[in-house]
Parts: C-alpha cells; sequence; structure tokens
C-alpha cells in the first residue's frame, strides 16, 4: 500500500466541518494552501485600480482625522510626528482594507500577490510600532526648557533600547519556535487505488482492509516575515482583546448617556457660580501641578508615583470637559440639539453592532459545528449583489471595532491608574495623543484583521490571509494553544459582558479630589 498526507486545513481555531463546503477536489482557481504557486497571470486592471485608489482616499481620510483632531498648538509645528502620525493611520487602513481586496483578487484570479502585500504591510507596522512611533513619542516628550539634555539623543538612546529589545526576543524566539505544526489526515490505500496525485481528492474514499487513516502533524519552518506577523498579530491581540472588550460595550452606552445627560440651558448667575467653583479646582490643580514639577515626580518612574500622576491627569480631563460644557450650557444655550439626536442615533447604531457582533461570536465562532453562518452569509449575499456592498459592510464592522478598542482605552485609563490617558478630543489632542493612539490602532488593526478572518472566514476563504494566519500563524508552537482553545476570544466575550453589566450599574467615573501617595 501507499501512504498519502492529505492537509487539512486548520483555518479556524478549531475544526469545524460543518463550516466547510461539499467535500470535493481542491479548488484549481487558488494555490494549493501548501506547495508551489502556480505560474502568475496577467494582473486584473480593475482590482489594481481599485487598490490605488483605495490608497489614496484612506490617505486623505487619515489627514482629515490629523487636521480635525491636533490641537492648535500643534498646528504649525511638529511636522514629523504628523507625518508618523498620517503614514500610521494610513498602515492601519490598508492592513484594515486589504483583506476585501484579498476576497476580490482570490475570486476574480486577480493575478496580485496578496500573500506578498500582507508581509509587507505586517513588517511595515512592525517597524513603525518598534521603532518609529516610540522615536516620535521619546522626541517629542523629551522637550523640556529648563533642561541641557538634547531631546534627539534622548530619543535616540530609548528607541534604540526598544528596538535592540524587540528584534533580539522575535529572532530568538522564531530560533527556537519558528515551526508550524500543521494538522493534516494520513491516509494509507493499496497502489491500484492511487493512480496518480492528480487523482486525489479530499476525503478520500476508500474501501476494505487495506485501507486506512490516522491524524499526524506536518512541521514546517516559517520564513522571519511570517514570524513578524505572528509576533505583531499575537502582542495586538492583548490590546484588542482587554481595550475592545471593554469598548465594545462602553462606546454605544456613552453615546446614548451623552444625549440622556445633555446641557441644559443655564442663566448668567448660574454660569457665574459654576464658573467660580471651576476656577476653584483649577487653582487646586495647578498647585498640585506645580508641586508635581518642582520635586519631579512626574518622571519618576515609581508605581505609586505613576499612579498619582495618572489621577492628576484624570482630574485634569474632567475639569477640561466639565468648562466645556459649562460654556454649551450658557454660551450655546445648551447646544445644537442635533449634535445630541446624532450622538443617540449613533449610540443605538453602536448597540445594534456590538450585539451583532457578540451574537456572531457566540453563534457561529464558539460552537464546534457552528450553529448558523449568520454574518457570513450576509457579506456574501451582498457581494453577489454589488460586491462594493460586501466591502463597505465589512469595513464598518472591522473600523467599529478600532473605534471600540480607543473607546475601551480612555475608559480603561479614567477607571484603572496604571498609564495616561490619551483621550481623542476634536481641535484638542495634543501629538503625544495622537501618536499614542496611532500606536494602539496599528497593533489592534491586526488583530482586527485576524479577527474578521477567523470569524467570517466563509467569506474570506481560499485567501492569502487565511493562508498565511490560518495554516502557519495558528500552528506555530506556544502560539497554537491560544488559537486552538479560542484563549483570546472567550477572555474577549466575557470582558465585554462583564463591562456592559459594570457601565449601566456605575456609568459615570468617579473625579478624583485627593493626590496624596498614602491614598495608594
Amino acid at each position: 500500500g501507499k501512504a498519502a498526507l492529505c492537509h487539512r486545513p486548520r483555518l479556524h481555531w478549531r475544526r469545524r466541518p460543518s463550516a466547510r463546503a461539499s467535500p470535493g477536489p481542491p479548488s484549481t482557481t487558488h494555490r494549493p494552501l501548501l506547495g508551489p504557486r502556480p505560474p502568475a497571470t496577467m494582473v486584473n486592471p480593475l482590482i489594481l485600480i481599485g487598490m490605488l485608489v483605495m490608497m489614496v482616499l484612506t490617505v486623505v481620510g487619515a489627514l482629515y482625522v490629523l487636521v480635525y483632531f491636533q490641537h492648535e498648538e500643534d498646528r504649525n509645528v511638529a511636522w514629523a510626528p504628523k507625518i508618523v502620525v498620517l503614514i500610521g493611520l494610513s498602515l492601519a487602513s490598508w492592513v484594515v482594507l486589504a483583506l476585501p481586496l484579498d476576497i476580490a483578487n482570490t475570486k476574480a484570479d486577480g493575478g496580485l500577490r496578496i500573500d506578498v502585500v500582507w508581509q509587507i504591510l505586517y513588517t511595515t507596522i512592525a517597524v513603525w510600532c518598534s521603532a518609529v512611533i516610540p522615536f516620535a513619542i521619546f522626541y517629542y516628550e523629551a522637550e523640556d526648557p529648563d533642561s541641557n539634555r538634547s531631546q534627539l539623543v534622548s530619543a535616540l538612546k530609548w528607541t534604540f533600547a526598544t528596538v535592540v529589545a524587540a528584534v533580539f526576543v522575535t529572532f530568538l524566539l522564531w530560533g527556537l519556535l519558528g515551526q508550524a505544526e500543521i494538522p493534516v489526515a494520513k491516509y494509507t490505500l493499496p497502489s491500484s487505488a492511487l493512480l496518480s496525485v492528480d487523482d486525489l481528492s479530499y476525503p478520500l474514499q476508500c474501501t476494505g482492509s487495506q485501507c486506512g487513516s490516522s491524524e499526524a502533524l506536518l512541521t514546517i519552518g516559517v520564513t522571519p516575515s511570517v514570524y513578524i506577523m505572528a509576533m505583531i498579530s499575537f502582542i495586538g491581540w492583548f490590546f484588542f482583546v482587554v481595550f475592545g472588550g471593554i469598548g465594545i460595550a462602553a462606546l454605544p452606552l456613552d453615546l446614548i448617556n451623552a444625549y440622556a445627560n445633555k446641557p441644559e440651558r443655564i442663566s448668567l448667575q448660574e454660569f457665574a457660580q459654576q464658573k467660580m467653583l471651576l476656577n476653584e479646582r483649577a487653582g487646586k490643580l495647578l498647585e498640585i501641578g506645580r508641586r508635581f514639577t518642582a520635586e519631579g515626580r512626574h518622571v519618576r518612574r515609581t508605581r505609586a508615583n505613576r499612579r498619582t500622576y495618572n489621577r492628576f491627569k484624570q482630574a485634569v480631563y474632567f475639569l477640561e470637559k466639565d468648562w466645556e460644557r459649562c460654556n454649551v450650557a450658557y454660551k450655546q444655550r445648551g447646544g445644537n440639539p442635533l449634535v445630541y439626536l446624532a450622538s443617540l442615533v449613533f449610540g443605538c447604531l453602536s448597540a445594534v453592532l456590538s450585539t451583532v457582533w457578540l451574537l456572531h461570536v457566540m453563534i457561529y465562532v464558539f460552537p464546534n459545528p457552528p450553529a448558523h453562518p449568520f454574518l457570513n452569509n450576509y457579506f456574501i449575499a451582498l457581494d453577489r449583489a454589488f460586491p462594493l456592498f460586501g466591502t463597505m459592510t465589512y469595513a464598518i464592522f472591522a473600523v467599529y471595532l478600532l473605534l471600540c478598542t480607543i473607546k475601551g482605552n480612555i475608559k480603561f485609563g479614567l477607571r484603572v491608574f496604571i498609564f495616561q490617558i490619551h483621550p481623542m478630543r476634536v481641535g484638542a489632542t495634543m501629538m503625544n495623543s495622537l501618536l499614542f493612539n496611532t500606536e494602539l490602532i496599528l497593533l489592534c488593526a491586526v488583530a482586527v484583521v485576524h479577527f474578521c478572518a477567523e470569524a467570517f472566514d466563509l467569506y474570506t476563504r481560499l485567501t492569502d490571509i487565511n493562508m498565511l494566519l490560518g495554516v502557519q500563524v495558528e500552528n506555530l508552537r506556544v502560539l497554537s494553544a491560544f488559537f486552538r482553545n479560542n484563549v483570546f476570544l472567550y477572555v474577549f466575550t466575557i470582558l465585554s459582558i462583564l463591562s456592559c453589566m459594570w457601565l449601566l450599574t456605575f456609568p459615570k467615573e468617579k473625579k478624583q479630589e485627593n493626590f496624596d501617595d498614602d491614598d495608594d
């Protein structure tokens, strides 16, 4: 008899027989998941033009976000960090929208080497997150008129340490663990039953005492670029699970609360009274800020002092919000009601998106086999009606997860004082906050792509990203334990439910007033 190894593609975090198409020979419109790539075909000009248009539009959108949120003090300065933010936001958009491009290229046999595009995007994001953005943050925050230290030297020193640590750890792990153990089915059958390799079908049908099958692992080495994809995706998952899990509950609730607690019109006497109270709070915070500066506490690295300084930043944030609300209540007579009505509408839509996301995970991802394809059927039906509809709907679901991540980061920072808050405020976002949020968006964007590729695996079937992530990355040694057991998604779902319950019970953050170390 002869033994044949048939790759059983693990495009999911565990086997889902019923989610597959009906058994049959491998598709002839796409290269095998393992093995040499077929000869290149002519590039489809429509797909190429669509990719170029997408890149230009996302750059324009990133530029608009930068101009819309930047602080007035940074309007005509800090050009280098602005370029870093612009490219970072563009990279995040490109990696999210590369998935529908991959789907279109697969279905239309577009001829683009999307696997190369994925590796270039992921590697560039890794460089941006480990070197470029940290350098920009270190350089921007090293400015101190009272110090003789060079901004450039300080930024280079810390960036060099960050890059050396990242490169050393990545290549050390690649050398030790850079192999994927891919589950395969090993079939044994008589020589007479196997005429040629082309006659193999999946699954093989054979009867008799000489026929049999068994589970086996096919071990292959991955390239450094694929392992970089694995590392940046793995790190991004931790940020996405925590901040995305909190934000998917916080975003709709905060939008609805913004309508429910909209400012009411106040008189001149009430405005003067509130202004006096805010002046008292501002005076206390100013005194505390001077004490921090005099004692150098804002640069000391002890955990207690960091927590105290972060609580101080939270108090300043709420002071600015209360002053803005007071101005809207008096000078704008309560503000434009259409703005708060829009907040209510978007809050309701966000609640629907959050609910649909969690339902899809519970209905399709967790059960084995899945109870129903759910959103997969929806995207496939939209693509059949008009391909752009499916792409736009996918983009809405993916970008919504990124918005939830930003909201979750702010919500977490306002209640747990482990790190400084970096809120995104229209016309009042400092450059270090823009850089921080760009880093967070980039890290979470790769996790969102991975999440979407798995959650919508019927929609993304046979794409290059499924070959890279679903076959190689998810079966890497050590990392496979997280993906095969749905560890990240279980934590994401549990944290989402707990956050919703907590925020419904305690919708408002507690404003900090005492900043003594003894409280920590």
